[in-house]
């Protein structure tokens, strides 16, 4: 649940979840924590290293190369409608989805073992796709070990994340409850009688404005039952680990309503 200033001032062993769309931040704020001290906790890359490393390797038949500043690989396996056969993109689909709630589930002995090898604060740096997780518990589990902060991006940043989808169309997690609906509208759309014709691009640029909107009321609904909503614009110019701390507390609420 949301806690006030005065909680938060108490908690000796600060732990931060990061949550919001890709290219809010999240990376960069953890990178520049972990300069000041904090321990990282990449989720992207132990989904890519300790979770999916034997299935990618198996899969597409080549050694795990999955580093912190090179994603790449795990891009390359969960792949895109079109490139790859529709019950094949949808296997990937679950393969990725269970190896996100492992690495959240994870988070507790993360915590132990950070505050064990002698870091006084963790940031949690989540996937853009943290908001899909339909498993209520783990979420109360991330809550109970961390603040969630979800930071929130501006219109503008919005029309860049559009803009960059359509220039660039890559690799996504789909919303599941979605997903096959999506797929059906699009066939629809464009005249198409199975999945098996349909364009990776093409597909891509139709699809990611409706995951986009999709998502949005899911991080929001996520913030104010567990944590807070800080205005991206809230961390610009931030560049210690006390400027990053400061932001926080001065969104969160001085008493519980």
């Amino acid at each position: 649940m949301p806690i006030t200033v005065s909680d938060f001032d108490k908690v000796e062993n600060k732990v931060i979840t990061l949550m919001g769309m890709s290219g809010v931040g999240k990376t960069y704020l953890s990178l520049m924590l972990a300069e000041q001290g904090w321990f990282h906790y990449s989720c992207d890359l132990e989904i890519g290293t300790r979770y999916l490393g034997t299935e990618i390797e198996k899969t597409l038949g080549e050694p795990n190369r999955v580093v912190a500043e090179d994603l790449s690989q795990l891009s390359q396996y969960v792949g895109r409608l079109g490139d790859l056969p529709y019950d094949e993109f949808k296997r990937r689909q679950e393969q990725y989805y269970d190896a996100e709630c492992q690495s959240l589930e994870e988070l507790k002995t993360v915590v132990s073992q950070a505050k064990a090898d002698g870091f006084t604060n963790v940031v949690n740096d989540s996937t853009g796709s943290f908001c899909e997780i339909s498993d209520t518990k783990l979420f109360d589990s991330v809550d109970e070990r961390s603040l969630i902060v979800y930071i929130k991006a501006n219109a503008e940043e919005e029309k860049q994340v559009l803009k960059r989808a359509q220039d660039y169309p890559k690799p996504m997690f789909f919303s599941p409850e979605r997903f096959d609906f999506w797929v059906a509208e699009f066939l629809a759309d464009k005249g198409l009688s199975s999945s098996d014709d349909i364009n990776a691009d093409e597909f891509s640029r139709w699809v990611f404005p409706r995951l986009f909107e999709n998502r949005l009321p899911k991080y929001q609904a996520i913030a104010d039952r567990y944590g807070v909503t800080i205005p991206s614009e809230a961390f610009l110019g931030v560049k210690s680990a006390d400027e990053f701390l400061k932001v926080i507390v001065a969104h969160l609420p001085e008493s519980y309503r």
